[in-house]
């Protein structure tokens, strides 16, 4: 999950239980680190970070912490390491030690846009939303942010929790510019024409989010429900066995089987 770039959750999509994208990135800021490491401290740093990455991908949290924080032993000022634990916190819904996190890897690195971005996905995880644009902003004034399409839908999407839909548009349009295929602006966009009630937008942006990401649970639920809207019932109904069929269980598959008994 960690690279030298910006992390992209396209695995199913399983990492969108985040309510946007979040970043890591390892390599860029290696001047953070103690001058006095060397290189083989360095690598170590970086190794553990990827141990812990995997571990995190895996849903394995304790042992993600624990790797993340033996880092950390080697280089307590490795912005990156406490910008993952931010992620972790953030994920096992710790907030405030999250929030601790993040502030702790900027006052190491002040020109880091992707923990900006993540403070303010934890801002939006915690309905904060107006604090949430404050960091998306800062993450976006960054000339060095290589991911800004991340920022663009999690303002849109803060904009949306606060019923500015006009402003949601625009900014997920403008991550759909620069990745037209961006799994989560395309879904965020459906919500938008969703809220609109122009259904058949909202059925196209959901397609266009599973095209990329075709096991992302909450485009194959919301794609359903829009076609009900528009009266297309058998298809509604086909999409919700659909996901009940690939996923099991969870959430979207609770909410399916409730909307297929309406349709029965």
């Amino acid at each position: 999950m960690v690279s030298s770039l910006c992390v992209r959750y396209t695995e199913g999509m399983s990492q969108l239980k985040f309510i946007g994208f979040v970043s890591v990135v390892i390599g860029l800021l290696t001047s953070c680190s103690h001058l006095s490491n060397s290189p083989q401290e360095k690598e170590k740093t970086k190794l553990y970070l990827q141990l812990s990455s995997d571990m995190f991908a895996q849903r394995n949290f304790p042992k993600a912490l624990e790797y993340c924080y033996q880092s950390l032993e080697i280089d307590p000022e490795f912005a990156p390491a406490y910008n993952h634990l931010g992620i972790i916190y953030m994920e096992t819904k710790r907030f405030s030690k999250s929030e601790e996190a993040f502030k702790t890897a900027l006052k190491l690195s002040p020109n880091y846009p992707e923990v900006y971005n993540n403070l303010g996905v934890l801002m939006n995880r915690q309905d904060r939303y107006q604090e949430a644009i404050t960091y998306f902003d800062k993450a976006l004034k960054n000339d060095g942010y290589i991911t800004p399409e991340n920022a663009l839908t999690n303002m849109g999407y803060s904009y949306y929790r606060l019923g500015n839909i006009a402003k949601a548009k625009s900014y997920h349009q403008k991550a759909l510019n620069i990745v037209p295929e961006f799994c989560l602006a395309n879904k965020n966009m459906g919500d938008t024409y969703a809220k609109e009630k122009k259904f058949q937008r909202a059925v196209d942006s959901y397609s266009k989010a599973l095209a990329t990401c075709p096991l992302y649970e909450e485009s194959h639920y919301k794609l359903g429900l829009a076609l009900m809207k528009m009266g297309q019932k058998n298809v509604a109904k086909n999409q919700f066995e659909k996901l009940i069929s690939r996923h099991k269980s969870g959430p979207y598959v609770d909410r399916s089987q409730e909307v297929l008994k309406y349709l029965q």
